[in-house]
Formats: structure tokens, sequence, C-alpha cells
């Protein structure tokens, strides 16, 4: 996702940013309870980074907030205790995902995209050919393409998927 640049220059940012936390701290206190002050600091602790975004990295990140809703074609799945991974799962074939590190500096696999290989197959790709996916996180070359069979532990995912991928990773932070 690009940063892009902001709208707004440093002094006007600066302004806008006391705004809301003047703003923010008139709420607090006129709701007369230290209520609204925790439910802010839980907001700033649980979306700190994302409220530090500007220009296209902030519509970046709501267009898949956007994707993530309830009517959505998208299943957000917690794959941290396995990976460190938040999983989007695609619910019509449930055969495509892509992964995110939550802490993408602690590896180079930050980005996981797992792909149905069938259209590879039906164009003439032997699958087969390309390298095995590694069974061990941190083994993966950035932008290659590996084959995953589905009769072993994935280790992002951390269980057996049971049907086969193509996998690749990529390495951005």
């Amino acid at each position: 996702m690009g940063q892009g640049r902001s709208l707004l220059n440093g002094n006007a940012r600066k302004l806008l940013l006391a705004a809301v936390i003047i703003g923010s701290a008139a709420v607090a206190q006129a709701a007369g309870s230290s209520d609204a002050t925790t439910q802010l600091q839980e907001i700033q602790a649980k979306f700190g980074p994302v409220l530090q975004l500007e220009g296209n990295a902030q519509k970046e990140i709501n267009a898949i907030a956007n994707l993530l809703s309830n009517d959505s074609k998208l299943k957000a799945i917690d794959a941290t205790k396995a990976s460190g991974e938040m999983c989007m799962l695609e619910t019509v074939s449930k055969h495509n995902m892509v992964h995110f590190n939550q802490h993408p500096e602690q590896t180079t696999e930050d980005i996981v995209y797992y792909i149905n290989p069938e259209q590879f197959i039906a164009n003439g790709l032997d699958v087969a050919k390309l390298p095995r996916h590694p069974e061990k996180l941190g083994e993966m070359k950035p932008l290659q393409w590996y084959y995953y069979d589905g009769s072993y532990v994935e280790p992002h995912q951390g269980s057996q998927l049971n049907k086969p991928f193509v996998i690749m990773s990529l390495d951005v932070k």
C-alpha cells in the first residue's frame, strides 16, 4: 500500500491534530465520565497505526475495511497462533487467501498469497514442477512461487489444508 502525499502541509496537519486532540478531550469531558476517556484510549491503542495513515494509504485501508464487511465474500480468519498472521479467505470457492503478518519486521514472509492452481494447470503450467512449499515458517524466498499439494500442515495456516495451492510471499518491511 502506498503512503501517498498528505493534502495538508506540516502546520495545517499540526493544527488539525491539535483540534482532534482538543475535540477528543472536550468530548470526553462533556461525557462527564472516565468511560469516554477509556474508550478513546482503547481506540487509539487498537487503531493507532491506522489513525496515522494519510492520503492514499488511508484510502487503501478504508477500501480493505469495506471489503471485510458482513455482506462481503471475504472472511477474516485469525491465524496468529500458527504464524502471527491474519488471513483473508475468499468464501465463494474457499480456495484463495491472502495472509498479512502482524509483525512484518520480524519475517521475510510479510504477505503470503494462496491461489487456486486450477487456472494455471488449465493453461499448461505443471505446478508440481514448482518448488515444494516449505513446511516451516521463514523458509520461503520472497517472490518465488511454490506448490503446496495439501497433504501436510501448511505452516502459515497451522493446519493441513487438503487442497492444492500455488503460494508466494512478499517481503515489504
